[in-house]
């Protein structure tokens, strides 16, 4: 019996492993829903929303392909009230390219510097809304035009069996996610209105509000299973 148990460890141990790296990919996923159906999707997100108006903002190849961007939004909204302006960067791709580039990466290589060492953790809790996680941090950038201060929110969100949209923060996103097919991944950001506003008096908050309950509207068909064909027409009563 026991000369025999190195052999059952190791059995087991191969296929708790499957099983873990096969959570980690998706290799069982069984998805039959393609990058394009899911990128198709962001053609729902309307141009203005209540008091906020987009404008759609150009965005490079490059900066396409080093996101993955199968599908994108790129706008920028303004209040017609307030003055206010939020900008919206929503793509879909493959997780291995979507859950990198994050703006605590972008953003010092476009020359700014954090103003927190470490990312904070923020719920977006609106009423009538599912609580969503996203990460925030501000940065700053200083030269011949003076200073700019930009908070910045971001979060992603993994299509599911049920629809239900759930924007999440992950402290490790590859072990949380895994490697999925289609992921999304949403930035808010806008420039800071006082030098010590807090992420909750952020006009990207006042946005969101707004925005999300829009957004999940317009994902929220994204499962990953295809939905069933359409029953043919009835045509026995035809000539």
């Amino acid at each position: 019996m026991f000369r025999h148990l190195p052999v059952i460890l190791g059995v087991v141990a191969i296929v708790v492993l499957t099983a873990f790296e096969a959570d980690i990919t998706g290799r069982f996923q069984g998805s039959d829903v393609t990058e394009e159906q899911f990128a198709d999707l962001l053609k729902k997100v309307p141009m203005d929303i209540g008091d906020w108006h987009g404008t759609d903002r150009p965005v490079a190849d490059e900066v396409k392909e080093t996101a993955g961007a199968r599908g994108y939004v790129s706008r920028r909204y303004d209040n017609a009230i307030t003055g206010e302006s939020v900008t919206v960067w929503l793509i879909v791709g493959h997780s291995r390219n979507v859950m990198r580039h994050t703006p605590d990466i972008c953003y010092p290589s476009s020359g700014f510097k954090k103003r927190a060492p470490e990312n904070a953790r923020v719920p977006f809790e609106f009423e009538n809304q599912p609580e969503a996680d996203f990460f925030t941090n501000t940065f700053v950038k200083e030269d011949a035009s003076g200073r700019t201060i930009e908070r910045v929110f971001w979060a992603w969100y993994k299509p599911n069996d049920e629809g239900t949209v759930r924007w999440q923060a992950p402290k490790n996103v590859r072990l949380t996610i895994g490697n999925v097919r289609s992921l999304y991944k949403l930035y808010f950001s806008s420039n800071l209105q006082e030098y010590g506003e807090s992420a909750d008096e952020s006009s990207c908050m006042k946005f969101a509000e707004v925005f999300l309950p829009v957004v999940d509207k317009a994902l929220s068909t994204a499962s990953l299973k295809s939905p069933p064909a359409a029953e043919p027409a009835d045509d026995s009563s035809a000539a």
